[in-house]
């Protein structure tokens, strides 16, 4: 016999090898822990890895129908461990030989949940910030980033069966006044289409407004249950996309005192407060911060200026750390109130809080200072005064190891970058960060010196996965440029070999664009890359000449092609590619799904007086369109799915049927295929053998279920109100499980519509 040991932040295991099998002995540091003397009692009953309890053979938090059935026993006897004995209670015999599908487990683990919901005497299950017991505890789910639930009551044979629950509208948030001569807050476009994605703890539905008030609802009845207002909604409009809101952080203390609030909702106000929300009151909690709340704009080398920076995704709580990014105005180098702007660019800098106190517990740099990693690559020390450079998105956390993942954006300026030579570390880069103490762990730069604004968009998506035979621990990144990078999350290595590929070089005075960039050998790319005269809209010759006459007389080229004073064709456009919808990914087929949309725009660089604004260019650019038509070819948006253990796309359908009845498509309307919605790019829920998703339509907006295995739609109900993009939820409450979505344009209220599924009514 022989054996290895390998130990993370958080996790170790032993791998033995003995007569030809091999064994995974995996201590976890969480409530729910297969321990090695557990692990040594289940071979008696057959097992071989931690597969046994857990959804994968190397262990972690997600545990399978026999798992599930252990803690749910361990609930009901009020144990405090887990006896692994009580399998005989259940029937399992030595020889028995566990055959289930992913889908079965799935739907076993469904049952335990359901049969606590309906007790009588409700035990809350264990809290671990995963979906596996039926809640909605984060952002995307879980801390992963997996926007998946493993909820199965609502699948394929009973999806046709849900019907509308309720629907909660906002009162503060009733969208804005359609009187815009008199109301200067309006025309400034200080509300739009409502982004906002709920939390569901413990019975409540938890949402974020546009105007960042707070709001608990009944997750059965849909009834408001309080609010709270952090009067956002009397102050200036946000810098950057107004009053657009996407989420909420929650955070539990297991250990809380008596009187104390155990359970607290953690808001970053778009003016720039962080603020602690008792769920049971609704009210700030005194001892956070300074009466319920922390100055986001303090605690950095220099102070941000609320008027160039806000704050509209949610926090991310890990391992007992909230951790916070910022959104900043692209243009805040053109501020005209600040003097000396290289002095005064506001910082992107990663910070983590603690959750109790609200206390700053550090600050990743994402501009290194001197003596830092990465300092050597912002020439003419240009790392003194480089700004933006921020995470305003959100992140992804893997407990196990202790690491959060940040996904970073570009630095200033977005579109010319002569006075910040090289690389520019950690601009649009995937960065690992230590959760407890902010320390750099490793990071992988997805495009050198970005002159694109090819922010990082959303989350790093954490997932194990198994490549030729090897479990391995990765994070995909889903990007604007159509890439999807996949690496190992322990190192940062790419899983595949990635290339450094020549691009074409600046045209600008002073601009030294970088001679290469990173391009995956897999997977390939789920979108369009490039610009050329095959890829204008041809669908008639009056759309392929207008298209064409669009682009004579500006650069087109590949991927990367920079920009210039007579105009350039990005492709994809700063809107991705990937947006802030990111992706969703199932951990038992090990399928990641990526909605994205073809948004080409026309960039110039504009020269202008370097004596007055200290660089001599500024960008303008736009989309423009033919009558409402794109000027490139459709597919117009896609969702598509990827084979993470083959790195290859397993299928790609376009995303609904587009403008076919517009005017200028009369003469080809019948022949026309699926155009895909205009530029749309809906978030995803994942279910173990359904995808959810919301879709943008005229005159009314949906949702709907595809077939994982095939994209094919299976399902779709209306929405009341306008679908942007926000991701879906779902979770499991007294027996019944929800589907929820958030709905609402700018003359709308915000709204969440929600759909039941219960399984006491009669299915087909």
């Amino acid at each position: 016999m022989s054996s290895s040991r390998w130990i993370g932040a958080r996790h170790s295991c032993t791998v033995s090898i003995f007569m030809g099998c091999v064994f995974f002995t995996c201590l976890l540091d969480t409530n729910l822990s297969a321990k090695p003397e557990l692990f040594v009692e289940a071979v008696k009953f057959g097992a071989q890895d931690c597969g046994f309890c857990h959804q994968t053979a190397g262990g972690g938090t997600s545990i399978n129908d026999r798992g599930a059935w252990l803690v749910a026993e361990r609930i009901r006897r009020e144990s405090v461990g887990i006896d692994i004995n009580w399998l005989l209670e259940r029937g399992d015999k030595l020889t028995e030989k566990i055959e289930e599908s992913g889908t079965q487990e799935s739907a076993a683990l469904t049952a335990q949940a359901t049969d606590r919901s309906k007790s009588t005497k409700r035990t809350r299950a264990p809290f671990d910030y995963t979906t596996q017991w039926g809640e909605w505890p984060s952002y995307g789910g879980n801390l992963k980033a997996q926007k998946y639930s493993p909820l199965a009551l609502i699948n394929q044979k009973t999806v046709h069966q849900l019907e509308l629950a309720w629907i909660w509208e906002a009162k503060t948030d009733s969208g804005m006044s359609r009187d815009f001569r008199n109301n200067r807050r309006n025309r400034r476009g200080g509300v739009g289409p409502f982004k906002g994605t709920p939390l569901m703890v413990d019975g409540k539905v938890f949402v974020r407004t546009r105007y960042s008030t707070v709001v608990a609802i009944d997750a059965e009845t849909g009834e408001e249950l309080w609010e709270f207002d952090p009067g956002t909604r009397h102050g200036p409009v946000p810098p950057i996309f107004g009053f657009a809101t996407r989420g909420l952080g929650f955070h539990h203390q297991p250990d809380c005192k008596e009187g104390e609030a155990c359970d607290r909702i953690i808001l970053l106000s778009t003016d720039g407060w962080m603020i602690a929300i008792d769920t049971e009151t609704g009210e700030p909690i005194p001892l956070f911060g300074k009466e319920g709340k922390v100055d986001l704009t303090v605690g950095l080398r220099r102070p941000l200026n609320r008027s160039q920076v806000t704050w509209s995704h949610p926090p991310l709580v890990c391992e007992d750390v909230v951790i916070v990014g910022s959104q900043i105005s692209d243009n805040s180098q053109f501020d005209f109130r600040v003097r000396d702007w290289k002095k005064n660019l506001p910082l992107g800098d990663v910070r983590g809080f603690d959750p109790v106190s609200g206390k700053q517990l550090w600050v990743f740099k994402t501009v290194p200072q001197e003596g830092e990693v990465g300092v050597e690559t912002w020439g003419e020390e240009s790392w003194r005064w480089a700004g933006n450079t921020n995470v305003w998105s959100t992140f992804s956390c893997d407990p196990d190891l202790g690491h959060v993942y940040l996904p970073v954006t570009a630095s200033t300026n977005h579109m010319y970058g002569g006075d910040r030579p090289g690389d520019n570390l950690f601009s649009t880069s995937v960065v690992a960060v230590d959760v407890h103490s902010g320390e750099y762990v490793w990071h992988f730069q997805i495009t050198h010196h970005d002159i694109w604004d090819y922010d990082l968009p959303a989350p790093p998506v954490v997932a194990d996965i198994v490549v030729d035979g090897d479990l391995r621990k990765v994070v995909a990144q889903v990007t604007k440029v159509g890439y999807l990078f996949v690496l190992d999350r322990l190192t940062g290595d790419p899983v595949w070999p990635v290339v450094e590929r020549e691009v074409p070089p600046s045209t600008l005075e002073g601009e030294v664009a970088s001679p290469t960039q990173p391009h995956p050998t897999k997977p390939p790319p789920f979108e369009m890359q490039g610009f050329s005269l095959e890829d204008v809209n041809a669908l008639t010759p009056e759309l392929r000449r207008r298209s064409t006459e669009l682009v004579s007389e500006i650069d087109i080229g590949p991927l990367y092609t920079p920009i210039s004073v007579r105009g350039t064709v990005f492709s994809p456009g700063i809107g991705g590619g990937a947006n802030w919808t990111g992706a969703a990914f199932n951990p038992e087929t090990r399928q990641l799904f990526v909605s994205s949309r073809r948004e080409p725009l026309i960039a110039n660089a504009v020269p202008i007086d370097i004596n007055r604004h200290d660089i001599p260019y500024r960008e303008r650019w736009r989309f423009p369109k033919i009558e409402g038509l794109p000027f490139v070819k459709p597919p117009w948006s896609n969702i598509t799915s990827y084979d993470l253990d083959e790195g290859k796309i397993a299928w790609q359908v376009t995303n609904g049927a587009g403008p076919k009845d517009h005017p200028l498509l009369s003469s080809v309307k019948d022949s026309l295929p699926d155009l895909g919605e205009i530029y749309a790019y809906p978030g995803l829920l994942a279910l173990p053998d359904l995808l959810i998703m919301g879709h943008r339509g005229v005159p009314t907006s949906t949702i709907k279920a595809l077939d994982p295995s095939t994209g094919k739609k299976l399902w779709s109900a209306d929405l009341v109100g306008y679908f942007d993009a926000p991701p879906a939820i779902t979770y499991l409450y007294q027996g019944k499980q929800y589907l929820s979505i958030g709905t609402g344009h700018s003359f709308e209220p915000s709204r969440v519509v929600t759909f039941v599924l219960d399984p006491s009514a009669e299915l087909p």
